[in-house]
């Protein structure tokens, strides 16, 4: 994987600090939400992309995930979204576009919700809506125990198995190869940055289906034929029907730095255009 050289930097919020990149410094602003319990440094090789469209393009590492300070303990989608508004006003950013994938889906659509003047529209990538029985099992894992000594010494491989089960998790069919083997090593740091604090208990806790449908701004949908969340497209699609939409052929471009350009495509249909 190429060097990150994105510039990067820290903003202080009244929860701690949070870390960001940003490229572009001129034009409309689009903030970009990270998948968990990955970070900004997804976007890297996204943001080139934007920023040389016109935008000033900004992608925060949520609170316990990537650089950014520890999330505090009693936590929640809508402490998120105020945090990033927060971080984005100290930035000098009153208005953005904004998009979010997965959980950062929920942290968008809070964003537009709680700060309906400082959002001017919104990239949903991926929709997560639990079923009753996941929601439980997510809550549940608030009891997740630490990493332990194991008398078969399997703690030394945690941290890479873990990430490479997140990758098959995103990846259907994703094959351990020397290419892809590259970008598990910045994806190891992420899953190492949180600490192992788990925040599955806060997306049990949320309801996106309940408050996507609330979302007046400008409204694009995105997902993949392979993604995990595209059975959740449809209805997705339903509950917006203002909603533009667009599906990605095969495994989701986000994941695969030479299909940049066919991810941004759809994006400049909406960002900045209000």
């Amino acid at each position: 994987m190429a060097r990150d050289l994105i510039p990067k930097g820290y903003v202080t919020t009244s929860a701690g600090q949070m870390h960001f990149r940003r490229l572009g410094g001129v034009g409309p602003n689009v903030i970009l939400l990270h998948w968990l319990p990955l970070s900004s440094r997804m976007y890297q090789h996204i943001m080139p992309k934007l920023a040389a469209r016109g935008f000033d393009v900004i992608a925060f590492d949520l609170l316990g995930y990537g650089r950014s300070d520890p999330r505090p303990n009693q936590w929640s989608m809508a402490g998120w979204a105020e945090i990033v508004w927060e971080g984005a006003l100290a930035l000098g950013v009153s208005r953005a576009s904004v998009l979010g994938g997965h959980t950062g889906s929920c942290v968008a659509t809070e964003l537009a919700l709680s700060y309906p003047d400082f959002v001017s529209d919104v990239v949903l990538d991926g929709c997560p809506f639990l079923t009753p029985d996941l929601k439980a099992v997510f809550q549940g894992m608030a009891k997740a125990p630490r990493p332990v000594l194991q008398s078969d010494n399997s703690h030394e491989q945690l941290a890479f198995k873990t990430v490479a089960t997140t990758f098959a998790h995103y990846i259907p069919g994703f094959v351990l190869d020397q290419a892809n083997l590259e970008a598990l090593w910045p994806a190891m740091i992420d899953y190492l940055e949180t600490d192992f604090v788990s925040s599955a208990p806060i997306s049990g806790a949320y309801d996106l289906d309940l408050r996507l449908p609330l979302i007046t701004k400008p409204l694009l949908l995105l997902s993949a034929q392979t993604d995990t969340l595209a059975s959740s497209f449809p209805r997705a699609c339903e509950l917006v029907p203002h909603a533009r939409s667009h599906m990605f052929t095969g495994d989701h471009p986000i994941h695969f730095t030479q299909r940049a350009d066919e991810y941004v495509a759809p994006l400049l249909d909406i960002l900045g255009k209000t």
